[in-house]
């Protein structure tokens, strides 16, 4: 007779036993796999940009991206370097398509532009918006193409100051700040600004703003009177060619075509050297643009002064 204590019930499985933990150690797995394997390309893969092999081209045109806010100047100034030092490349097309931003690194592009346009041809094309630090880098171009509808000018700076002093009272809590003299912490949110604070802040914007305006001036040859008539707004290209921050009315292949002549290229499709290569993380890569733009969020930012071109 057979023996009573055998467990005649059937065995189940981990994965039936415990559906969602198993669900959540394979994604986690394939989540490791992922990131594995990207920090071993990370390591093996070449730079495309360093390693491209091309046949020899002595009649070459550069086209150099600006686009978005410009928080960092680094890479297009490295690149637009690249292309001056190129003796390949006879003239550069930049495209433009950002309505400024921090006032360095607009500044900064602006004088890389300038050198740029002092050693071959330089043609400026307006994509939607090349406003403010836009405006204020491509300016030096030889000539600048942008479309009726593009939006530019705004030729000024801002800055803005939040005072959260009667919120910080009504949670309790007090901020105290020690100095080294009494226009070291201006501007800080936690206590009202004094008329010296405002004096000395706006004696700063103004000075900004008169650089911007007089490398404005020189690059388009026209009076600083003019430009500070604008009283920093914003228009159309249409309206901006009417006086003298636009050269002409079109699109990027009138812009190219129009450098072409100028660097007196004879091909019909000269070979475009492009840059700079954008800089995308990683993590951007694996989790996109908003996982990587949440992190980035999460960061605390460096306190001071923001003075911006935009």
């Amino acid at each position: 007779m057979p023996s009573s204590n055998v467990n005649d019930t059937p065995k189940t499985g981990f994965r039936r036993r415990h559906p969602v933990l198993f669900v959540f150690g394979v994604l986690f797995m394939a989540m490791a796999l992922s990131v594995g394997a990207m920090a071993l390309l990370s390591f093996t893969a070449f730079d495309e940009e360093e390693f491209t092999f091309v046949l020899p081209d002595s009649e070459q045109l550069g086209v150099a991206y600006l686009d978005g806010t410009i928080e960092s100047s680094t890479r297009l100034v490295a690149f637009l370097r690249k292309l001056r030092d190129d003796n390949d490349v006879k003239g550069v097309l930049l495209r433009v398509n950002s309505g400024g931003g921090g006032f360095g690194p607009s500044q900064e592009i602006f004088r890389a532009v300038k050198k740029l346009a002092e050693k071959k041809p330089v043609v400026a094309s307006f994509g939607s918006v090349a406003a403010s630090g836009g405006y204020y880098a491509a300016c030096p171009a030889k000539v600048i193409y942008a479309l009726p509808g593009s939006i530019t000018g705004s030729i000024g700076v801002r800055s803005m100051f939040p005072n959260v002093r009667d919120a910080a009272e009504r949670l309790g809590f007090s901020f105290n700040s020690f100095t080294t003299g009494r226009l070291k912490d201006a501007g800080t949110p936690f206590r009202e600004m004094t008329g010296e604070d405002k004096a000395y802040l706006q004696e700063l914007i103004t000075d900004l703003r008169d650089i911007f305006v007089a490398d404005v001036a020189q690059a388009r040859n026209l009076s600083p009177d003019a430009i500070n008539a604008l009283q920093g707004k914003a228009m159309t290209a249409a309206n901006a060619l009417t006086i003298g921050l636009v050269d002409k009315m079109g699109g990027q292949e009138d812009a190219l075509d129009e450098l072409k002549k100028l660097s007196g290229i004879t091909k019909k499709t000269p070979r475009l050297v492009r840059g700079p290569k954008k800089n995308t993380s990683r993590f951007e890569e694996f989790f996109g643009r908003l996982g990587a733009a949440f992190v980035h969020g999460m960061s605390a930012s460096e306190p001071g002064i923001d003075l911006r071109a935009e």
